[in-house]
């Protein structure tokens, strides 16, 4: 089988859907040796997936991946020439977008919804191209790929698309992430990174979506109330939206134990993880949640929303709070002073826990899942 991937938004650093694709694609050339996937990337594509590795021929455009306007006209107009000159049998589209006029058979990967039924939580610029791509790109595809149950239940009822056209197909958790065990590492990434002895972890990009505000008022309301030894480490690159944070913080007096590392490379987060007393994602809405397996997979016990997808990906191996409207940082606050004091026993029960449901989402997995769809659109 001979596959054409719509690489385009593999440039800069990698955040969820990029790290997702990267990996899925690393998984199906060492499961499918037989197979070739052909990635059309931009020009400033630098890897991953490693560009000399089996199975895959990389095709570098002359443009950058930044220039959104340009990547949207290539895919709509060149993608599918380029597909049936490289003799592609079928074109996947895994974020999001196909061309709008298609006559090979094709996949769409849609991670969520969230332009779609939230557009405060996405930049204006993704919020107008999927508005109007997003339809057009699930009429023409064969088959649907979605990482959740609960993306799945939103295509059919938004975009009504059919379940039997809709695939779910989880995101995966291996190598580099797992309990650190040697010493040494951890202390120089804790001198690295400036971390202090105990601490709440986020990872992830800093943006509206992810409710970073929130985590902040609920874990300040916790440290003065309790007054908790932990500061509050932020891991990810700032994000659009978020200037509101820095004025925040300085009204709270909260510099000294609120800490933003910035951008952390994909090899340095298993030591992030390892070390913090909990994880907390505390999003207005997801489509999977990938720091979530990554916690697991690391030791790491995590706190969540009741949101379903994050819910559906934790599988009960996460402490769930459930939001209020009246009091909204109060359920995560109570949460946060309930584990972090006195709560030594329910984190290890909640390492095991996760360390377990890890397990059961690996790359190889997904790659397997994937390569179904494609039989089911060829078909």
């Amino acid at each position: 089988m001979r596959i054409g991937i719509d690489g385009l938004h593999l440039f800069g650093p990698y955040s969820g859907v990029q790290n997702a694709l990267a990996r899925m694609l690393a998984a199906y050339a060492a499961e499918f040796p037989g197979d070739e996937n052909v990635l059309y990337a931009p020009s400033d594509f630098a890897g991953p997936p490693d560009p000399a590795q089996q199975g895959l021929a990389v095709r570098k455009l002359w443009f950058p991946g930044r220039w959104r306007t340009v990547r949207t006209i290539w895919r709509n107009f060149r993608l599918q020439p380029r597909c049936y000159k490289d003799k592609c049998e079928l074109l996947h589209g895994p974020t999001y977008a196909l061309p709008s006029m298609l006559s090979l058979p094709s996949v769409l990967t849609v991670h969520d919804l969230i332009a779609l039924s939230h557009p405060q939580f996405a930049t204006p610029g993704s919020a107008r191209v999927q508005k109007r791509m997003l339809p057009r790109s699930v009429k023409v595809a064969r088959r649907v790929l979605v990482p959740t149950e609960a993306v799945k239940r939103e295509v059919e009822q938004r975009l009504d698309v059919k379940p039997g056209r809709i695939d779910v197909v989880p995101w995966g958790v291996g190598e580099p992430f797992g309990f650190v065990h040697i010493p040494k590492r951890l202390e120089e990434a804790r001198e690295r990174w400036k971390l202090p002895k105990r601490y709440i972890l986020y990872v992830g990009t800093i943006e509206p979506k992810k409710n970073i505000d929130g985590l902040i008022m609920s874990f300040f309301a916790a440290k003065m109330n309790k007054k908790l030894p932990h500061a509050l480490v932020i891991a990810g690159r700032m994000g659009w939206g978020m200037e509101k944070l820095e004025r925040l913080i300085r009204e709270h007096n909260a510099r000294e134990y609120i800490l933003f590392t910035g951008y952390v490379p994909e090899e340095a987060l298993p030591l992030l993880y390892t070390m913090a007393d909990l994880c907390v994602l505390n999003s207005h809405i997801e489509g999977f949640g990938m720091p979530l397996l990554e916690a697991f997979a690391c030791g790491c016990p995590a706190v969540i929303p009741d949101d379903p997808a994050l819910v559906e990906v934790a599988g009960g191996a996460a402490r769930v709070y459930t939001r209020s409207a009246e009091k909204p940082y109060q359920p995560l606050r109570e949460m946060l002073e309930d584990l972090l004091m006195g709560g030594e026993a329910e984190r290890k029960d909640l390492r095991r826990k996760g360390a377990e449901r890890a397990k059961q989402f690996t790359w190889a997995r997904t790659a397997q899942l994937t390569r179904e769809s494609y039989e089911k659109a060829l078909a």
